[in-house]
């Protein structure tokens, strides 16, 4: 391993790693939804979240989130980083039944599952500890 690569993972360790693969997934989610495309626009889901808030807002909570992963990630004491993290993935994972059920977006059970189930992962993970981060405030 470069020595580079090395020094970067040590200083970072596992739970900053996934902190950082959150942030670049929470990026990529907030940029989906600042710039949807033509189809994406007249789907059942943007427009339902479009009818909760403005697609830009939920960009912007994403991107923030990310912003908060990458702040902990290089800190020992990453809690709110994981916090932040469990609580975006809730917030979708309890927004997306009401759309199933009110909103005619299809198969919101399906979105609702697979975001309960990573923020719960999420809320695993926050609980483990991190051998590799003795180089981190």
């Amino acid at each position: 391993m470069q020595w580079w690569l090395r020094t970067v993972t040590l200083r970072v360790g596992r739970r900053g790693a996934f902190l950082l693969f959150l942030a670049l997934l929470d990026f990529v989610y907030a940029y989906g939804l600042a710039f949807p495309g033509a189809a994406a626009n007249t789907s059942a889901t943007y427009r339902f979240l479009a009818a909760v808030a403005p697609l830009d807002a939920w960009a912007l909570l994403w991107a923030t989130v990310g912003l908060t992963y990458l702040a902990f990630a290089f800190r020992k004491k990453d809690a709110p980083g994981y916090a932040a993290a469990m609580f975006v993935k809730v917030l979708w994972a309890v927004t997306f039944p009401l759309g199933w059920l009110f909103a005619d977006v299809e198969r919101g059970y399906l979105s609702t599952a697979i975001w309960g189930a990573f923020a719960a992962v999420l809320g695993l993970i926050a609980t483990w500890g991190d051998d590799a981060r003795d180089g981190r405030e």
